[in-house]
């Protein structure tokens, strides 16, 4: 039976951005597979589900995660959000953010997911890695010094540490006797790229209308477009991309001109999960594995990432002081500061999800004053902010790779 001190289940954008950020205990010889069910990447170009046609919305905080890991051409493959806007659509409140006006050079970026899966392939192919592709975990099973790793063709291997992240796609966790808390959203999110007659000059769009939240974010010359659409409504909603045009000219207005293309759509269910155990002995959960959230604020990877780098420094530290990794009791801390953050960050995520989806007239009212007093008060458009950027929450900078 092969060992391993770290067995990384999932190779999509946490587990190889987790291997990026443990480069300095992989090179000082901690002993790593990473498993994964995707074929071996080619020339530099990632497979996993995880690096298909979306784009990714990165916080300032992301960002200087990623800067850490040193990736070459990262910044070419960005789009800068340098404004956004937040309305209401039916009401009079609107909030604009200007990052220069608030003193910062942006407010985060967008990547495509599949850039961002290739620019880490590239950082991290030639890693002392043991990379598992076209192999699937099939169980684990807890053992005394660690864990037994059973993969689907019936080899084992043992890991003194799993770290789970294979975005909630397998059900490892059942294997271990965790339980799952799950809520459906009821709904469903679009996913597109959609082009207009003015350029968005780096502006974000943030539309709470009757139906649920519709965003754009700059993608490139054009912008990625999600949007939420229910479930219960589906029948009645534009089904193609020619009929959806108006639809959204309608409820969006044309704050970028006319929409002159929109691409098919992929659709994907809105549910929260949460992982009821995230880190037990020799076992820790990180991403969507451990806690899936609403996209309404934006910060599920971004959310990832803030477990994620705790999570590596507190790896790196340890190895770095004594070879070995860190104790359960280490770990359980760590993990209960990741839940934390979790916790409060799907709470905003509902919060915001609760006050505008209401059709009370006095809380749509309320929506309205509200948008209008942020965006005349620079110190609390400044707070809004910092809490988008993730600037809010306490991260140690990464270990340069």
């Amino acid at each position: 039976m092969a060992r391993f001190e770290l067995v990384v289940v999932g190779g999509g954008m946490v587990g190889m951005t987790l291997i990026a950020a443990l480069q300095p205990a992989i090179e000082q010889g901690l002993g790593v597979t990473l498993i994964d069910p995707a074929p071996q990447p080619e020339q530099h170009l990632r497979a996993s589900p995880s690096f298909d046609g979306r784009a990714t919305a990165l916080s300032a905080q992301a960002l200087q995660v990623f800067s850490a890991l040193k990736m070459a051409n990262f910044e070419q493959a960005l789009s800068n959000i340098q404004e956004i806007e937040v309305s209401d659509r039916g009401q009079a409140g609107l909030l604009q953010l200007h990052a220069r006006e608030l003193g910062f050079q942006r407010f985060g970026a967008v990547i495509a997911n599949a850039d961002l899966g290739a620019l880490l392939w590239q950082k991290i192919h030639t890693l002392p890695v043991h990379w598992r592709f076209n192999s699937q975990v099939a169980k684990l099973s807890p053992k005394q010094n660690g864990h037994s790793v059973t993969l689907a063709d019936g080899s084992l291997l043992h890991a003194d540490l799993v770290i789970l992240c294979d975005g909630g796609r397998s059900k490892l966790h059942e294997s271990l006797g965790f339980s799952l808390q799950e809520k459906s959203f009821q709904a469903l999110a679009r996913v597109a790229t959609l082009t207009t007659a003015k350029a968005h000059q780096g502006k974000a769009f943030e539309r709470f209308t009757e139906l649920g939240p519709i965003a754009l974010l700059p993608f490139g010359q054009a912008s990625t477009l999600v949007w939420t659409v229910p479930q219960n409504q589906i029948d009645t909603l534009p089904n193609s991309p020619t009929s959806a045009i108006p639809w959204l000219e309608q409820r969006f207005g044309q704050r970028l001109g006319r929409i002159t293309g929109l691409s098919d759509w992929s659709e994907y269910p809105l549910i929260e999960r949460q992982m009821a155990t995230t880190c037990s002995h020799g076992f820790l959960a990180l991403g969507n594995a451990a806690a899936t959230l609403h996209p309404v604020a934006g910060q599920g990877f971004n959310l990832a990432l803030r477990g994620l780098a705790r999570s590596a420094n507190l790896i790196n530290s340890q190895y770095d002081q004594d070879r070995q990794l860190p104790s359960f009791s280490q770990l359980n801390a760590m993990a209960e500061s990741i839940a934390h953050d979790q916790s409060k960050t799907a709470g905003v995520s509902r919060e915001l999800i609760r006050l505008f989806q209401s059709s009370a007239p006095l809380l749509r009212w309320g929506r309205g004053l509200g948008l209008n007093s942020l965006d005349r008060h620079p110190s609390l458009r400044q707070s809004v902010a910092l809490a988008g950027m993730g600037l809010l929450e306490d991260v140690p900078t990464l270990s340069p790779g």
